[in-house]
């Protein structure tokens, strides 16, 4: 008589013995590739691709210093050089003017640095301290009379400063993310980052008319003689493109500062 699991009364033997059961048919594989779950890499679940993230992490930050921040998981992007937090995604080099290779700083460059013309003459009209710079980075804009390009930069697009002075600064880039983000948003996001700063402070972030986010922050930085304040405004230009421009100096200091940034602002013209 037999019974379950497998064991069966062997007469010979005069004994119950098991009978080993064969293992189950694995089954048949699948006709189409298994999806990893979460939807794949990036996706919930799933491993994030680094070459997939978005170019603006560490944030949308303004550069200060030598620089000031950097990328769009907008995390920092403003970023100017020396140490001083890294900004967002480099707008692509102008028309005609070679980009130097990845990895390579200003001074390691084989290519020559964009020229710039300098004109005091009132067009666009400019206070009397300042003077119209055309730059070959596709726009002219007003500084403060004497400043001039400055090449000793890790940040991305073009600095100016007072040769042999390096409190204070403007800093000029294209804006290379989506439409969709917001200039709020971005700054936001960038302030957020910046907030490992020693001493980092968010005075104020307002929009502007116009589709054109501000704002305004203060960190400790050994340049500018202990605080640093800078000004970073992003506008929009009339062909609908998106640029930062960026006034930074000391604390102290905090009139010249704005005064700087609104010259750049109300002069500033894309070519």
């Amino acid at each position: 008589m037999a019974t379950g699991g497998g064991a069966h009364w062997n007469p010979q033997s005069q004994r119950w013995e098991r009978t080993e059961q064969p293992p189950p048919p694995p089954p048949p594989p699948p006709s189409y590739p298994p999806r990893p779950p979460g939807g794949g890499p990036g996706g919930p679940g799933g491993q994030a691709d680094p070459g997939r993230e978005r170019s603006w992490r560490g944030p949308l930050l303004v550069a200060l210093g030598a620089a000031v921040l950097g990328g769009c998981a907008v995390a920092g992007w403003f970023v100017l050089g020396g140490g001083e937090p890294k900004a967002p995604a480099a707008a692509p080099s102008a028309p005609g003017t070679p980009a130097p290779p990845s990895g390579t700083g200003p001074d390691a460059s084989p290519y020559p640095p964009p020229s710039v013309s300098v004109s005091s003459s009132a067009s666009p009209s400019v206070p009397p301290a300042y003077s119209v710079v055309r730059d070959d980075g596709g726009f002219s804009v007003a500084v403060p009379t004497g400043w001039e390009r400055s090449h000793d930069e890790t940040g991305s697009g073009s600095f100016y400063r007072r040769p042999g002075d390096r409190s204070a600064l403007v800093q000029i880039f294209r804006v290379a993310e989506p439409d969709g983000v917001g200039a709020c948003e971005l700054l936001r996001t960038s302030s957020q980052a910046l907030g490992s700063r020693p001493g980092y402070r968010e005075v104020s972030l307002d929009p502007v008319s116009g589709g054109s986010c501000e704002l305004v922050y203060e960190y400790d930085n050994e340049e500018s003689h202990g605080r640093r304040r800078a000004i970073e405004r992003i506008t929009v230009a009339p062909d609908g493109r998106r640029w930062a421009l960026l006034a930074a100096g000391p604390a102290a200091d905090g009139t010249t500062v704005r005064a700087n940034l609104t010259a750049a602002v109300e002069s500033f013209r894309p070519e």
